[in-house]
């Protein structure tokens, strides 16, 4: 008994120092850096009220998918998105049933909607290098790492859910 309540408790300080490390370096501490060293004068929205509410809008949004994502690792995955407790089993259902990849999306989503809030070209600079970061640690660790661990199993995941366009299905 005394095992398995430590073995949660890992898990749990495992995602918490991953959420801290990955997303919310990403989503935080890069960007308030680049803002602080930003010459341009922001305006938000780029000027248009409109779009600084669709900004946070869509910040709140990606926030909401990561949430998710990561309640769907640990709760049915039996794991975290760190990789020193990755999940036991393929999640396939949910919104990893629309896309391999949702925590990409959410941070793509996220910085889409600081961007847009900010008015800030620099934030977009900043998400197209997250973009292509993110597409790199996918395909290149990411995925070989999961096919290594799963198989076929995998594989046929792979040829069901798309790794990035979302795959809505009614």
């Amino acid at each position: 008994m005394l095992k398995k309540i430590f073995r949660y408790f890992i898990k749990l300080i495992d995602g918490l120092l991953y959420g801290f490390v990955g997303p919310f370096s990403i989503m935080f501490i890069i960007p308030q850096f680049l803002k602080k060293i930003d010459m341009l004068n922001e305006f938000p929205g780029f000027g248009q009220y409109w779009l600084e509410q669709v900004g946070k809008y869509l910040m709140w949004f990606g926030a909401i998918i990561a949430i998710w994502s990561t309640f769907q690792m640990f709760l049915f995955g039996k794991g975290t998105p760190l990789v020193a407790t990755p999940p036991k089993k393929i999640l396939s259902t949910g919104i990893f049933g629309i896309v391999r990849h949702p925590m990409m999306w959410a941070i793509t989503i996220v910085l889409l909607g600081e961007s847009l809030t900010y008015g800030s070209f620099i934030l977009l600079l900043w998400l197209i290098a997250w973009i292509r970061i993110g597409h790199l640690i996918v395909v290149n660790y990411e995925e070989p790492q999961l096919e290594r661990r799963f198989g076929d199993e995998y594989k046929m995941y792979c040829k069901n859910v798309p790794r990035w366009i979302p795959k809505f299905r009614f």
